[in-house]
């Protein structure tokens, strides 16, 4: 029956995106956009370097006056182009059309989480680098149809997509690091050559006032057993459990030059319970350089299981400053301090970082 139902449901979905198609005008207009990041590492334990770090190109086209299609795709050089690492060298970011939908938006194809949390854009994050919580839970894209819609002071949405998987994600990393310098952390993960295939849902419902947002959100899929296994295999257990789910709520505060963000998220994946915490303050000084302060921590609701970095309880400190130089050009300075709660025994890792990137858009 379940699986009935969201037949349906996408079927209708691509109906409606059917009918308005059928009714469109020819593309008005393309836009191309680009950007590049190139960074400048300073790591605790490693050599300094500098890198291009990642290159973006974009188009966007109005049809229709109202919908508009979107593809983003992004390279990262320094990524060797062997598999599996292949998939993450040259990533489609964003594949969608967007279009209205009654008194709200229709999104269908791949893209950002629009109904989990606080969407991670760099508008929102305030800072280059996401963070561990929101990597954790809210950085990676989805494919699916999203719905979106404000009424008055109220806004909301439902997302239906494919879930994503169970993968991990490097705290303190850089272009070349040695491993042996890095913790990771779970993360759910958009792995282009290992689709879930599973289905999820997720819902968003809040508040949006000028200088304040408050929202609750909750997100319920399934893992498979490929990732069931692995984590099995960590903890050496035997669970047959396929929960893969999370709920969270998340606030911003904004007034005049200053900017406070609050997020609060627990995850259930399997039998493994993960908490995480956000905090961030932020300040635009008169020459519209900024200032931010960001704290994450995330909490694993099992002992740590020594050699494996993953299981660790960790905590992260984010000082990101930004220089502007022209139009659509930045220098942003940012500093990681990290840290993790090890067994016994185990060595302290050695991951703080610094670096300096130049954000270059055209």
């Amino acid at each position: 029956m379940k699986r009935y139902l969201i037949g349906v449901i996408l079927v209708s979905l691509l109906m409606s995106m059917a009918a308005v198609s059928a009714t469109a005008q020819a593309i008005q207009n393309v836009e191309l956009h680009g950007y590049m990041q190139n960074r400048f590492y300073a790591p605790e334990s490693g050599n300094m370097r500098i890198v291009a770090e990642r290159i973006s190109i974009s188009a966007r086209a109005t049809v229709n006056e109202t919908s508009t299609a979107y593809v983003e795709i992004y390279h990262h050089p320094y990524i060797t182009a062997a598999e599996p690492a292949e998939q993450y060298r040259t990533y489609v970011e964003s594949a969608y059309y967007d279009m209205p939908l009654g008194a709200g938006r229709l999104r269908f194809g791949k893209g950002r989480q629009l109904n989990f949390g606080i969407v991670p854009t760099a508008t929102n994050r305030k800072t280059t680098q996401y963070g561990i919580v929101p990597e954790t839970f809210t950085k990676d894209r989805i494919v699916g149809a999203q719905y979106t819609r404000k009424s008055g002071i109220f806004d909301g949405g439902i997302s239906l997509y494919t879930d994503t998987s169970l993968g991990t994600s490097n705290i303190g990393d850089y272009p070349s690091v040695d491993a042996a310098d890095v913790v990771k952390h779970y993360v759910d993960k958009d792995i282009p050559s290992n689709l879930s295939g599973e289905m999820a849902a997720s819902i968003r419902f809040g508040i949006s006032k000028p200088c304040f947002q408050a929202h609750i959100s909750g997100a319920t899929g399934q893992l498979n057993e490929t990732d069931i296994a692995t984590l099995n295999g960590v903890y050496g257990l035997a669970s047959t459990d396929d929960a893969h789910n999370k709920y969270g709520a998340d606030a911003t505060y904004a007034h005049g030059n200053f900017v406070a963000q609050a997020e609060y998220y627990v995850g259930n994946f399997s039998f493994l319970k993960i908490t995480g915490y956000n905090l961030l303050v932020g300040y635009t000084l008169p020459k519209q350089q900024r200032i931010t302060l960001r704290y994450n921590a995330l909490d694993n609701d099992r002992a740590a299981v020594a050699g494996q970095t993953q299981t660790y309880d960790t905590q992260q400190w984010i000082l990101g400053f930004v220089q502007p130089i022209a139009k659509n050009v930045w220098a942003e300075f940012q500093y990681e301090k990290n840290s993790a709660d090890v067994p016994a025994g185990s060595p302290e890792p050695s991951n703080d970082l610094l670096f300096v990137e130049l954000f270059t858009g055209f």
